[in-house]
């Protein structure tokens, strides 16, 4: 039963993955400033990316495990797994402060976790508990 808790992190794990293997394209254009806007809007989306898909392996590893710091663990070697990955597909880079970024992604998933999901997985649970105590 323990292996269907690590499934979710699993199945995002290989989706990372995936997109991981997908060749990136350059961006091309002949005016300077147009390159260097489109270079940055590229650049900010990317980087979100990273937030949100790292964001969402530290919630999905947290269930797994039930430990933030094994999270944080799993999730960092991951991540440097991962760029260890693109320094062998074509098109992409490998590069330490997209390592970083992830670390950030993993500590922003934490705050929501703790913020958001927790006390609402805890009112459940006391929820599921006073119900058999009264029974």
């Amino acid at each position: 039963m323990k292996f269907l808790r690590w499934l979710p992190a699993l199945i995002w794990m290989a989706v990372i993955f995936h997109f991981s293997s997908v060749q990136t394209t350059g961006v091309t254009g002949t005016h300077a400033i147009r390159f260097l806007s489109i270079y940055w809007q590229r650049f900010i989306i990317l980087k979100f990316f990273h937030l949100a898909e790292y964001g969402i392996l530290f919630t999905l590893l947290f269930i797994a495990t039930n430990s933030s710091k094994k999270s944080f663990l799993f999730g960092y070697l991951y991540a440097l797994s991962d760029e260890f990955h693109q320094r062998f597909t074509p098109g992409r880079t490998s590069k330490f402060s997209d390592t970083l970024i992830d670390l950030l992604g993993l500590t922003l998933g934490c705050l929501f976790y703790l913020r958001f999901l927790k006390p609402h997985i805890l009112i459940y649970y006391r929820s599921i508990l006073t119900s058999r105590q009264k029974n």
